[in-house]
């Protein structure tokens, strides 16, 4: 009796490995919506300039989407559109492999809230479309509490992201421009510099 104990034991404990390492290898090799699991951006070798102004045309660009082009604030406290001296550092796209990783832009915007957050959360999901982007993370219906935020992530090419979240009380966007491999893009970047 104690040995048929012994062997169902060591056969439930053989089951449990092969189960984990199984596990294990179905993580590594799932797929993602938008294909292989990876950290790693395509990317592209504008310049920092170029990545720049695009950069900045795209944050306009979302910000007339909302209707409220005014009273816009970075993380950091500074007003939208940024001044002259106001320097933007990219980041890697990929912080695991920093030093062989392209780079981008990245910049979060705080503004004023909206009445009707199901219509603004709408539009912005259009323009995602609109942009070619594949819109996920869509939270947000008219169960939630009043001060909670609606939101929609948005992922477009390059490592290109929006997440967008909008409330009664304000709004949030934080772009991520696209990955750039050109060597200007590990320096601070304005529009005055370089």
């Amino acid at each position: 009796m104690q040995q048929l104990s012994k062997v169902l034991l060591i056969a439930v404990l053989l089951s449990l490995l092969a189960g984990i390492s199984g596990c294990a290898e179905r993580n590594e090799t799932m797929t993602a919506p938008d294909g292989p699991a990876t950290n790693q951006a395509s990317s592209t070798d504008k310049t920092s300039r170029e990545s720049y102004d695009e950069f900045v045309a795209q944050m306009d660009e979302i910000l007339a989407v909302t209707g409220a082009q005014a009273g816009w604030t970075t993380e950091f406290s500074e007003p939208w559109p940024l001044e002259p001296g106001n320097v933007l550092t990219p980041e890697p796209c990929d912080v695991e492999n920093w030093r062989t990783s392209p780079y981008q832009i990245s910049l979060q915007v705080l503004g004023p809230g909206t009445e009707d957050v199901e219509a603004d959360r709408e539009a912005m999901i259009r323009y995602m479309e609109d942009q070619g982007m594949k819109v996920s993370g869509v939270f947000g219906d008219s169960s939630y509490p009043e001060r909670v935020a609606w939101n929609a992530f948005g992922r477009g090419e390059n490592g290109l992201t929006i997440d967008y979240g909008t409330s009664k009380d304000r709004r949030s966007v934080i772009l991520q421009g696209e990955c750039s491999s050109h060597p200007s893009m590990q320096n601070g970047v304005s529009r005055d510099a370089p």
